[in-house]
């Protein structure tokens, strides 16, 4: 008997993500009164404060490539309005009773923007383009949980091994090396996205490289593409073009929030990032958006360092901290983090993980404690003076390194230096294991804790702070194999206790901050854009410009 996706998704959840005004639901498609609600000027301006690096799914790796490929290309599944995966491409998946069999249907009325068919062969392509050695893709990885996927991608077998086939032009079928409650969600990722062979061989070094080296099968299809601006236009070939009403959207590279303040203000685009600086002057106001992401924010604290070795130092450390403080400094719906999985990923019965409560909290007293006995056993009289934090370069967080500089200092008698590099040093210097302390902020890319916990096993390379506790390595590679959520997520909870835990058998391996959200100002005549906690920022295919542009 085969197993429904339906049966793998779970229930629906119930808060739906549409920002920037209600409505909409039905508006954009025929009837007097949608027709009534539209502005005849269906352009969307935004901003993003990177440029494009790329169009090629099988070599992107930085947001804006995400943001931009999720709103052009099209996968089998798709992030829908409930940030939960919905059909895209595929119209029907049959998952079979030992859950490691996933037999797509695709729908047989999707072409790409030259007209011609979609089909089975361009996802196997797709893939195993990505997984090719030679391609050199970052997320590969992503591609790991299909047999022989990474044998594949370290050059151990051949791409005729790896457990994707087209069986026919509208049949895909994928065999998992063990179950995976969310595998759905994977397929929304940019890595899952299709290529065409025939165009990857036309264009060579060259494809994704610019908006006409690509051919498109999502919403939108790229016309324009330089460091300043990327232009999206409606996709008349697209299989679901009637849902999509906006005919252009203008992607504005615009890298200093005050110039995008100002360009807003002035109404030369229709929404744009905040900061701390600029939440209070909006957080009252219609245009306000905040957006929960999936991301941790946290302090990495470098165990090869012998005074972090110590698991009391550590433990003081994070008791030490005051969230409620620091969720101050950054002004934009971040909540203090006890944890480390963030309340936007799903837990038991789609409810939030951190259902399961907090694991730290302040306790002054009991830091101090700790921090004596673990000086003691260090044989330390005093702390020493030249451990080194490496802090953002980025104004929100650089106050925050600096709110935390100074509870070392009062709470625990620990002088830290600030360093704030530019974000690529920062990185290599955490990479490199060249830092006590560090900063960093973890996102996820699919809505699974597995995203979380896998950093932090022994032998992965995002390891950084060279944790290592061979009872978390099991629990971790227990849940890859449980396939009852209530005892996969019962193991993730030990799992997490024990990561950040600073009672009982905690290690507190690192030091949680919060939970970190995103603010935005945005027209309130933009209606049903959707934006994402995870995998790519948002979605364009519903979005519309309301009637009260006009009015303005």
């Amino acid at each position: 008997m085969q197993t429904s996706w339906k049966a793998i998704l779970g229930v629906v959840l119930s808060a739906s993500l549409v920002l920037g005004g209600c409505g909409g639901m039905g508006l954009t498609k025929g009837g007097s009164e949608g027709v009534n609600s539209l502005s005849e000027n269906q352009v969307l301006r935004m901003s993003e404060q990177k440029e494009l690096q790329t169009l090629d799914s099988a070599k992107a790796s930085e947001m804006i490539s995400f943001n931009v490929l999720n709103n052009v290309q099209e996968g089998l599944m798709r992030m829908g309005k409930e940030k939960q995966p919905e059909f895209g491409i595929a119209q029907d998946v049959d998952i079979s009773p030992d859950k490691k069999t996933y037999t797509f249907k695709l729908r047989d009325d999707a072409t790409w923007s030259d007209g011609k068919p979609v089909t089975a062969m361009d996802f196997e392509y797709g893939w195993k383009r990505a997984l090719d050695p030679k391609t050199k893709s970052e997320y590969a990885y992503m591609l790991y949980p299909i047999v022989n996927a990474e044998e594949y991608n370290t050059g151990k077998v051949s791409s005729e091994k790896v457990g994707v086939k087209a069986t026919n032009e509208t049949t895909l079928v994928v065999k998992l090396k063990q179950p995976m409650i969310n595998f759905l969600s994977m397929t929304t990722m940019t890595t899952y996205m299709p290529q065409r062979a025939d165009i990857v061989a036309k264009y060579k070094n060259e494809y994704g490289t610019k908006a006409d080296k690509v051919v498109y099968n999502g919403p939108f299809k790229v016309t324009k593409w330089t460091n300043q601006e990327v232009a999206l236009t409606k996709n008349d070939q697209y299989w679901d073009r009637n849902a999509v009403t906006l005919e252009k959207v203008s992607i504005i590279t615009i890298k200093d929030t005050a110039t995008g303040i100002n360009l807003y203000n002035s109404g030369n685009i229709d929404t744009a990032l905040l900061n701390q600086a600029f939440v209070d002057a909006y957080k009252q106001t219609p245009d306000y958006v905040e957006v929960e992401l999936a991301s941790t924010c946290y302090i990495l604290l470098n165990q090869k360092n012998e005074f972090f070795k110590n698991d009391k130092i550590r433990k003081a450390i994070s008791l030490a901290i005051d969230r409620e403080d620091i969720i101050k400094v950054m002004k934009d719906g971040s909540k203090p983090a006890g944890a480390l999985i963030p309340p936007s990923i799903n837990g038991e019965g789609n409810k939030s993980f951190r259902e399961n409560g907090e694991w730290v909290k302040q306790d002054v007293d009991k830091a101090k404690k700790y921090f004596a006995e673990g000086l003691k056993e260090l044989g330390l009289e005093k702390p020493p003076t030249d451990i080194e934090m490496i802090g953002y370069d980025a104004t929100a967080k650089r106050d925050v390194a600096m709110a935390i500089e100074e509870q070392l200092r009062v709470n625990l008698g620990l002088d830290i230096q600030l360093n704030s590099p530019p974000w690529k040093v920062h990185l290599d210097k955490l990479r490199n294991g060249d830092y006590d302390m560090g900063m960093l902020t973890w996102g996820a890319d699919y809505n699974d804790p597995i995203n979380f916990f896998e950093i932090w096993q022994a032998k992965n390379p995002m390891n950084w702070s060279n944790f290592n506790n061979n009872r978390y390595d099991q629990l971790v590679e227990q849940t890859r194999r449980e396939t009852d959520q209530k005892k996969q997520f019962k193991l993730f909870t030990e799992a997490e206790k024990i990561l950040a835990g600073t009672e009982g058998n905690g290690m507190a391996g690192f030091v949680p901050l919060f939970y970190a959200s995103q603010a935005y100002v945005q027209k309130p005549y933009v209606k049903d854009l959707y934006r994402h906690p995870y995998g790519a920022q948002y979605t364009l295919k519903w979005a519309y410009i309301g009637k009260e542009k006009e009015k303005n």
